[in-house]
């Protein structure tokens, strides 16, 4: 009977301390690799689609982008599939302009409002300049330089969600750089607006 009771006291006594080693293992994770250096100057370029709502109905825009920064200022040009210019947006210190043919310019001190009110959809260009080259803000403050490890949804503090789904090699070597962003927001003027850059041309300056 001590023999018994020994023995099971003993399998007790390794279950207990296998129970304990797996406690103390960790799930392993990709290893973060090198961050993207961010470029201050930089033109990039390649293609856009959103999908969004006008009074109600579901609406649909793509084409091409071509996008130059500077410290001092951005242009963004939006242009049709066929390479025609549908909207030429320049951002500085000053304020905002937007072009469209046949259209009178358009100005006001804020960007982003601008775009939303002139194209019926908004497009973050403010934010864009950093998400561009994985740089992030999520919505707690906490400051994200992605990599191609990052898969999980970005939640940012102005209700946009960022996911960075698939990424390129750098033609100038060093880390990866975006390849697809696919960014979405629920808005009151244009429903769920869901949007996808795919980034084909990448120029530091």
């Amino acid at each position: 009977m001590m023999t018994s009771l020994l023995r099971n006291t003993l399998r007790l006594a390794a279950v207990l301390f296998f129970i304990a080693l797996g406690g103390c293992q960790t799930t392993p994770t990709a290893p973060a690799g090198p961050a993207l250096a961010y470029s201050e100057s930089i033109d990039i370029g390649g293609r856009f689609t959103t999908q969004y709502e006008q009074n109600g109905k579901p609406q649909s825009i793509s084409g091409n982008f071509e996008w130059s920064q500077t410290p001092q200022q951005t242009v963004v040009t939006l242009l049709s599939p066929l390479g025609q210019t549908v909207a030429t947006i320049t951002a500085n210190a000053q304020g905002a302009t937007l072009v469209q043919a046949d259209r009178p310019p358009k100005s006001a001190a804020d960007v982003d409002a601008l775009v939303a009110e002139t194209l019926g959809w908004p497009l973050p260009v403010s934010n864009l300049r950093n998400w561009m080259q994985g740089q992030v803000t999520d919505n707690k403050g906490h400051h994200i330089s992605a990599t191609a490890q990052l898969t999980d949804t970005i939640n940012t503090a102005d209700d946009w969600r960022l996911q960075y789904l698939s990424w390129q090699d750098n033609a100038a070597g060093g880390p990866s750089i975006p390849k697809r962003i696919d960014i979405e927001r629920d808005t009151s003027y244009a429903g769920r607006v869901q949007m996808r850059l795919v980034i084909s041309n990448w120029q530091p300056h």
